[in-house]
C-alpha cells in the first residue's frame, strides 16, 4: 500500500507529539518525586524499590525524547526534502514496530544483580 509523503510527514508529526507527551509525562513524574513533600508520597507510597522504578522512568523519558527528536527530524526531512510523492506505508509500520520493541524491552529488563 502506498501513501503520499505529504501524509506520511504527518504520520511521523503524530508520533513526534505523542513522543514528546511521554517524555513531558516521565520528566514530570521525575521532578515530583525528587523533592520531599505530599506528592512525593502520593506517588511513590508504598513501594518495594522506588530507586528501581525511579531509574527506569527516567530511562523511559530518554528513549521517549530519543524518538521525538527522531521523528521531528524524519518529519522535516520528509515534508521539504523528500521529493517521491509516493511511499510505501510499510516503513512506517516497521517504524512504529522498532518504537514499540524499544519499550519492550526496557519494560521487560531484569533487575540488575545488586553487589555484594
Amino acid at each position: 500500500m502506498k501513501i503520499t509523503s505529504f501524509s506520511l510527514s504527518y504520520l511521523f508529526l503524530g508520533v513526534f507529539v505523542i513522543s514528546l507527551m511521554f517524555f513531558i509525562y516521565f520528566k514530570v513524574l521525575m521532578v515530583k518525586t525528587e523533592s520531599e513533600g505530599n506528592e512525593k508520597e502520593k506517588i511513590i507510597g508504598t513501594m518495594k524499590d522506588p530507586d528501581t522504578w525511579k531509574k527506569r522512568n527516567n530511562l523511559m523519558s530518554y528513549i521517549s525524547a530519543f524518538w521525538c527528536v527522531l521523528s521531528l527530524i524524519l518529519f522535516i526531512y520528509i515534508k521539504f526534502f523528500y521529493k517521491t510523492r509516493l511511499i510505501n506505508i510499510i516503513y512506517f509500520f516497521i517504524y512504529l514496530a522498532v518504537i514499540v520493541l524499544s519499550i519492550i524491552f526496557i519494560v521487560l529488563k531484569k533487575k540488575e544483580p545488586e553487589s555484594i
